[in-house]
This record gives structure tokens, C-alpha cells and sequence, in this order.
């Protein structure tokens, strides 16, 4: 005989408390993996000196966007070039389905638990893409409202295409990641991610009904494709395949630069091993003219060296050029010595990594050369940063000379007197 207590266990195991259950537990973690990441890359150094500063900067520049204050470079933007950045952003929206590779045999025996948590799931993309659609649609309205004249039901229209366009195509994305062996179906999502993106810049640009169109055509389409992910039981090692992959995207961005991976030898380097000395003479004695080139040459020929100098200087030289002149005269000495920091940074590792233990260096040579190393790396950026600002403060182009030369004696006066501080202090 069976037992019938166990009926209404079975039913239960087959109702929809546990897939909720499971689904929340798996978000609870994820979140949870999300934020240990998050400790590890920011610390109160990096708050205090980057994001408060930063993050304050960013409010003022918002705040004289809607006082009339926005750059006359962007007064003369068509709204198309505006709108790329919704568009990149929802290129890059992928939904996460709370899926692993160890689901495979449980959840596929079990049709209902795999149904309930991926439309869990989908209505978790569709309110996040919808925040992120709102903060988007923030940043850009004052250039909508100011420059662009957008009344507030165009503005609605344009946020509900947003919305819209970021689940139709972060949905459309999914399904290329698993139909990428399918050459038929992977083609075709592509297509329809061109035909999408095409759609919505038409739309934006057209007027308020025409991104209302455009959003009940996105929106329709993201539905359907939302209830076909949701029936689509097959393809589970494929889904749990770009689910694990988007969930490590995140994570690989922040853990980038904070975690330590060996690296490839490199083919080719930017300066040979026996090149010539880098710093004149009169930059100190032969030993502290060797060891600084030394570390020169180490920093040029470390990987991603050359693409951190480069956004550094590129964000720097826009947050002068952009906003008023004051914000320049702010700006400018806080990069200077955010940069010096980070130029010091890779001093002390080069110091406590190039030499042996067994070899004896003298401490006093090498705080010496620490200034010629870290001045010279410094000079372009503080000469690029003070022509930008005597460019704006004169209008004209021989501001650059009159700020730029004088600029970079400056910045690599300001390495000096760090260098002799940092002496002192250790």
C-alpha cells in the first residue's frame, strides 16, 4: 500500500515553493560573491582619493549641465551620436537565468522548477534593465531637455524605447550565445541585433510616437522571446554556458587590475634591452642615472602600462577641456598628484621586485633616483593638462606654450619635492 502522507510531499516537491526557494537562494549568493568582489577592488584609499572626488566632480559637471553650462563641442552632436550610448549599453545587457552546469540532470528531470526559476529570472532582467534604462535616461536629460528642446512626453516615450531596446536585445544576445553552434539561428540573431539597434536610432530620432511604436514593437518581441526561453528546455548546457559567463563578466572586469595572473612573455618590446640611457646628465650621478632608467625601461615594458598612461591622461585632459575654467584649476593639481601616487606605486614595486635579496642596494641611491623616474613619466601629462587649461583660459592656441612649458617644470617639480616628502616620512 502507499503511503498518503507522501501525496501531498510529492505535490509539494512539484509545486512552485521550492523552485522560489532555490531562485532566491541562488540570487542571495550571487549578490552576495558580487559584493565580496567589490570589497576587494575598493578600499577606503580608493574611495577617499578616486570615487569621492571623482564622483563629486561628476555631480558638479551634472548639476552645470542644466545651467546652461554644457561644452559648445557637444552643442553642435546630432541626437543620433547621443543615443550610441544607450545603444552600447544594451548591447551589453545579457539576462542572468540563475543556471549552473550542475543543474543539468535535476532541474531537466524537473520541467516545472526549470520553467519557474528562469521566468523568475526574466522578470529580474526586466526590472534591472529598467533601472538601468532610467539611470541612462538621467544622465542624458539635461542635453535632452536643454540642448535638444525634448519636451517630457518625448522624454517618456524615449526612456520606455530605451527599456525596451535593452531587453529585445540583451534577449536577442542571449539566444546567439546559444545557438552559437547553430550557424543558421546564431546569423539570424545577429541580424535581428542590427535590425533592432537600426529600429530604435530611427525611432529616437523621429519623433515621440515613433519611439513609442518602437518600444511596443521591442517590447512585443522581447515578450515573445521571453516566453520562448522560458518553454526552451533543451540547450541547458549551452544556457548554463552563457549564464556562468555573464556572471563572471562583472567579477573578470573589477578583478582585472587587483588580481595578479601570470602573463605571457611578450614578443616584442617597446625598448630593447640594451637601448641607451633615457635621462640627460644633469639628472644625478651615473648610479642614480642608471637605476632610473632602469625602472623606466621596467614600466615600458610592462603589460598594460602604456594603456593605463593613456586613459589616465585621456579622462584628465577631458575633465579639463570639458567643464569651466575654475574646474580646471581644481582639476589639474589633484591629477598631478593622484598620478604621482600611482608613479610612486610602481616605483616601490620595481624597487622591491628588480633586485635579489642577496644583492645589497643602498637605500639612499635609490630614493634619489626615485624623483628623475617618476618626474620624467609625469612630464607629459602635466604638460598636456596645463596647455589644455591655457588653451581655455587665453582662447587661444599659444596658450599652451604659456601654460604647458611652465606646466611641466611644474609636474616634475612636484615629483621631486613627493620624492624628498616620502623620504622623510619613511
Amino acid at each position: 500500500m502507499r503511503d498518503s502522507k507522501s501525496e501531498p510531499r510529492i505535490h509539494k516537491f512539484a509545486g512552485l515553493a521550492e523552485p522560489a526557494a532555490l531562485f532566491w537562494r541562488r540570487l542571495h549568493d550571487y549578490l552576495n560573491w558580487e559584493r565580496k568582489n567589490l570589497r576587494l577592488v575598493i578600499d577606503w584609499i580608493v574611495a577617499l582619493y578616486i570615487i569621492v572626488p571623482f564622483g563629486l566632480l561628476a555631480g558638479r559637471y551634472y548639476y552645470g549641465f542644466w545651467h546652461g553650462e554644457i561644452p559648445i563641442v557637444m552643442q553642435n552632436l546630432p541626437l543620433i551620436v547621443l543615443l550610441l550610448l544607450p545603444l552600447l549599453s544594451a548591447l551589453a545587457s545579457r539576462p542572468i537565468l540563475l543556471l549552473n552546469p550542475a543543474d543539468a540532470v535535476f532541474l531537466r528531470q524537473r520541467p516545472g522548477w526549470l520553467r519557474n526559476v528562469i521566468s523568475r529570472a526574466a522578470v529580474m532582467f526586466t526590472v534591472f534593465q529598467g533601472a538601468k534604462a532610467a539611470l541612462i535616461m538621467a544622465l542624458l536629460l539635461p542635453f535632452l531637455r536643454e540642448l535638444y528642446l525634448l519636451p517630457w512626453g518625448g522624454v517618456a516615450a524615449l526612456y520606455l524605447a530605451v527599456w525596451a531596446l535593452h531587453l529585445a536585445a540583451g534577449m536577442t544576445a542571449h539566444f546567439a550565445g546559444i545557438f552559437r553552434r547553430e550557424r543558421l539561428k546564431g546569423s539570424a540573431a545577429l541580424a535581428a541585433l542590427l535590425a533592432i539597434s537600426a529600429l530604435f536610432l530611427w525611432a529616437a530620432v523621429s519623433g515621440t510616437a515613433a519611439s513609442l511604436a518602437a518600444a511596443a514593437v521591442l517590447g512585443a518581441a522581447a515578450g515573445i522571446m521571453m516566453q520562448r526561453r522560458v518553454a526552451l528546455s533543451h540547450h541547458f548546457e549551452e544556457s548554463a554556458a552563457a549564464d556562468v559567463a555573464v556572471r563572471l563578466r562583472f567579477a573578470a572586469l573589477l578583478l582585472a587590475r587587483a588580481v595578479e595572473r601570470p602573463q605571457p612573455p611578450k614578443r616584442r618590446s617597446l625598448l630593447l634591452r640594451r637601448s641607451g640611457p633615457l635621462l640627460p646628465r644633469f639628472a644625478g650621478s651615473w648610479r642614480t642615472r642608471q637605476i632610473a632608467d632602469a625602472a623606466l625601461k621596467s614600466s615600458l615594458r610592462e603589460n598594460g602600462y602604456a594603456a593605463m598612461y593613456l586613459r589616465f591622461a585621456v579622462i584628465s585632459v577631458a575633465g579639463v577641456a570639458v567643464g569651466p575654467i575654475w574646474v580646471g584649476w581644481v582639476v589639474t593639481p589633484l591629477i598631478l598628484l593622484l598620478f604621482s601616487m600611482w608613479l610612486r606605486g610602481l616605483w616601490l614595486r620595481f624597487i622591491d621586485h628588480a633586485f635579489p635579496p642577496v644583492a645589497s642596494l643602498d637605500r639612499g641611491i635609490a630614493d634619489s633616483a626615485c624623483a628623475p623616474a617618476v618626474g620624467i613619466q609625469m612630464l607629459p601629462l602635466a604638460f598636456a593638462l596645463t596647455a589644455c587649461l591655457g588653451v581655455k583660459v587665453f582662447g587661444a592656441w599659444w596658450g599652451a606654450l604659456v601654460f604647458g612649458l611652465p606646466g611641466a617644470a611644474v609636474g616634475v617639480l612636484l615629483a621631486f619635492t613627493l620624492s624628498i616628502f616620502w623620504h622623510k616620512k619613511e
